[in-house]
């Protein structure tokens, strides 16, 4: 073949060669001008569990991916303590009740005749007293004692005549009852020792840590042995009950979509279907928070997050956090489809 067949077979074969480059080209251009699915996350509520007192882990009773129900034991703490804050505040309260039930019931029998038996010998007392002073006055008018006698006899007359005061203003008292100050100051004393208790015991109640709600542990931070501090998180877990799926959309995307709207996401392997419903925009503190990002934004666009909800109610286990999910046919701007 000579030279010139030779180049134009050359042509030939370079202009098929432009013609299906430029032809796949063309098709790929055509395919990035259409509109991927948007993409987004499942995400679930976070539950940190904590306890309010501090103590060494005795016990765990669930393990990492459990779910558990509310009010399910994860873990107890032995606090020795609290336990003997518990017996002291029992004793307490014994302590206020009695001295409240003898507030209202007054005094005893017993107390009474004590009582009533001291007024009777004070009484005695000042009578002798009384007129051994009158009989020693009329000796002393005429001279006919010392000084020094007579001063000790009125002494003890005076003497006599007080403390026959204070035996009747006893008597009075344990007659007349309780007042009613006493009574309500032992009522307080006792509400208090009440409220110690009860305290004593809700703080013995911490001790066990149980399920908040419904939920997936996802990890256990503490061993047994381990101590364990006021607030430090022991478990975090996943709200059962609170499965929702977010996207991030720019500004020029987010008015086409409409809260209480209907849309479907479906997730990225397994294909399930899932009817939603928008529940909430939010604006996004930050890039970091950023769930996904088509479209692109452009400068100066603000980035929102989209939370959807199941239309229907939806199995726990169906969807895990953190899975990747996609919406065809995702609004875009203008409202387009």
């Amino acid at each position: 073949m000579n030279t010139k067949g030779l180049t134009r077979w050359g042509l030939a074969l370079f202009f098929i060669c432009a013609f299906v480059i430029m032809g796949f080209a063309a098709r790929a251009h055509r395919a990035d001008s259409g509109h991927p699915p948007m993409s987004g996350k499942v995400r679930f509520e976070t539950i940190h569990v904590s306890s309010k007192v501090p103590g060494r882990i005795e016990t765990i009773a669930v393990r990492e991916g459990e779910r558990v129900r509310k009010g399910d034991l994860l873990a107890v703490i032995d606090v020795p303590e609290i336990g003997a804050r518990v017996e002291a505040a029992e004793g307490a309260l014994k302590a206020a009740s009695a001295k409240y039930r003898m507030a209202l019931a007054g005094a005893s029998e017993y107390d009474r005749k004590h009582v009533r038996s001291q007024y009777e010998a004070a009484r005695s007392q000042y009578d002798y007293a009384k007129n051994s002073y009158r009989r020693i006055a009329s000796m002393n008018d005429g001279r006919l004692i010392a000084q020094q006698e007579y001063e000790r006899v009125k002494s003890n007359y005076l003497a006599a005549r007080a403390n026959l005061g204070a035996a009747e203003a006893r008597l009075a008292d344990i007659e007349s009852g309780v007042r009613a100050e006493e009574i309500e100051m032992a009522e307080g004393n006792m509400l208090r020792a009440k409220g110690a208790l009860r305290e004593a015991r809700s703080a013995y109640e911490e001790r066990v840590v149980r399920a908040p709600a419904d939920m997936r542990i996802e990890s256990a931070t503490m061993k047994p042995g381990e101590l364990a501090a006021p607030g430090f998180p022991l478990f975090t877990g996943h709200a059962a009950d609170t499965v929702h799926f977010r996207f991030t959309a720019p500004e020029s995307v987010v008015h086409s979509f409409s809260r209480g709207e209907k849309y479907a996401i479906r997730t990225a392997f397994t294909g399930m279907a899932v009817d939603v419903v928008l529940d909430e925009i939010l604006d996004l503190p930050g890039y970091a928070a950023v769930t996904s990002m088509y479209p692109r934004k452009k400068t100066g666009e603000t980035a929102y997050e989209l939370i959807f909800r199941p239309a229907d109610g939806m199995e726990p286990d169906a969807v895990y956090h953190n899975m990747l999910i996609f919406m065809e046919n995702a609004p875009q701007a203008g409202g387009a489809r």
